[in-house]
């Protein structure tokens, strides 16, 4: 499922809306479920930093991987990441390299 969120400062002013993508890990899910979230294209690149946070809990918890979508086709992971992370968000960076326009899956 995809939510939107809504960060607001004290003051009241608006500080950031953005969306977040949630799978459910227990009961009915079974091992081997996927979730797939692909970004809009982008040009091809010699280096562009990807940041995002992620939130990783409980005992059921895979494997979230990130790849590059190149004409259709899915790299290996280019950043991976497995089990039980502890009960907070946590931040991850990967850099990007491409000689062909492509898209980031998740």
């Amino acid at each position: 499922m995809i939510y939107r969120f809504l960060i607001q400062v004290v003051n009241k002013m608006l500080l950031h809306i953005g969306y977040y993508m949630y799978i459910e890990t227990s009961s009915p899910r079974s091992k081997g479920h996927k979730a797939w979230l692909i970004s809009p294209q982008f040009k091809s690149t010699n280096g562009r930093c990807l940041q995002f946070w992620f939130h990783m809990y409980g005992t059921p918890i895979g494997t979230l991987n990130v790849l590059l979508l190149q004409n259709n086709t899915r790299s290996s992971p280019i950043w991976s990441l497995s089990s039980n992370q502890g009960n907070m968000w946590r931040i991850a960076q990967v850099t990007l390299k491409s000689p062909a326009d492509f898209s980031v899956s998740a």
